[in-house]
């Protein structure tokens, strides 16, 4: 595996389940490959790789039908079909009556998925899963607030590093509501490991970031980081909660889809809800045009990180975790963190 390949065996945001309509298919690009994702008209979700085996026609190009009560997806070139339930195929029409063979032994692959709290999840590599779906931590009734979607050029270990850096935040992320001109100072934050990464102890918010007087009472933040490529922020006063949910998933070659999704039981947000979809909009547009802007030279040519100081520990962090799961079938995932704090300016 390439320094930047995806990992395998682990779970990725596919779509926000309302993407994905019922009794329709959506064509989406995941870790370089054609992958279709459909919705029964009983809203079951399902993804197969999109190219039929026949002739390499995209499925999601076709009709989802029914075969022998199973829903199926039909190809728009010759209406093989295939079962959305596990890929195999289960119709070729154009077989005459007398001919003797089982299109079921042919299949395109299936992959597992997950639908909780309006995301959807696909899980990346052959075999079972080796890791339970994604828990972001909230029951069954929260769904999306607010969702933004950006598609950024570059490798996908810099957009990841990118969700762990705190440094970039001051310089990137500059709007009046939360914190132009506000003075940096110094922070020390304690972090300890978790099954799949590591996250920042809950505390109170930084006074230099002016949002979070917007929310009231005495709300704490916890920052969580998950491989692959998953951070949770919950910002919590004594009686409600905010989520702040940022997952990377590979799509074409050199690019990174980034969603960023709030959820929120704060009912003065429903008021401004589409303020806040503005301002969530323009915060991840500067994470994908500084990734971008990176790109340009990194594109040119091999470039060696240069990581200097505290602030930079977490970007080391995940490539240990990462290497840590690269070689996991040897002597097992064991998590390489330790319980540490960490100094900055921002």
């Amino acid at each position: 595996m390439s320094a930047n390949e995806p990992l395998d065996g682990l779970w990725y945001l596919a779509a926000l389940s309302a993407e994905v309509k019922p009794g329709a298919m959506l064509r989406r690009i995941l870790f370089g490959d054609p992958i279709v994702l459909g919705r029964t008209k009983a809203s079951v979700v399902f993804a197969l790789r999109d190219v039929c085996p026949h002739r390499a026609a995209p499925l999601s190009a076709g009709r989802l039908c029914e075969i022998a009560g199973e829903t199926a997806v039909e190809c728009p070139y010759h209406a093989w079909a295939f079962r959305a339930s596990d890929g195999k195929c289960a119709a070729v029409p154009a077989l005459h009556s007398e001919e003797a063979r089982d299109p079921s032994t042919i299949s395109t692959k299936r992959f597992a998925l997950h639908e909780a709290n309006g995301l959807i999840w696909i899980h990346h590599g052959d075999g079972a899963p080796e890791t339970a779906p994604p828990d972001i931590g909230l029951s069954e009734g929260f769904r999306p607030k607010s969702a933004t979607i950006v598609d950024a050029a570059g490798p996908f270990d810099e957009a990841v590093i990118g969700l762990v850096d705190p440094a970039h935040t001051p310089t990137v992320h500059k709007q009046w509501w939360w914190r132009e001109g506000a003075a940096r100072r110094d922070k020390v934050k304690s972090y300890e490991p978790t099954p799949l990464g590591f996250k920042m102890l809950a505390h109170r918010p930084s006074t230099n970031t002016r949002i979070y007087k917007f929310i009231g009472g005495a709300p704490t933040t916890e920052i969580e980081f998950r491989l692959p490529a998953l951070r949770l922020e919950h910002i919590r006063n004594d009686r409600r909660r905010i989520l702040g949910l940022t997952a990377m998933t590979p799509a074409e070659p050199q690019m990174t889809r980034i969603a960023h999704v709030i959820f929120w039981d704060f009912a003065v947000l429903d008021l401004i809800r589409p303020v806040a979809q503005s301002m969530a909009d323009d915060f991840l547009a500067q994470d994908g045009a500084i990734l971008s802007l990176q790109n340009e030279n990194l594109k040119r040519g091999e470039h060696r990180p240069l990581y200097f100081g505290e602030a930079d520990e977490p970007a080391k962090w995940y490539l240990r975790l990462k290497r840590a799961w690269q070689e996991r079938r040897e002597s097992g995932f064991k998590n390489p963190l330790a319980p540490a704090s960490l100094r900055w300016r921002t």
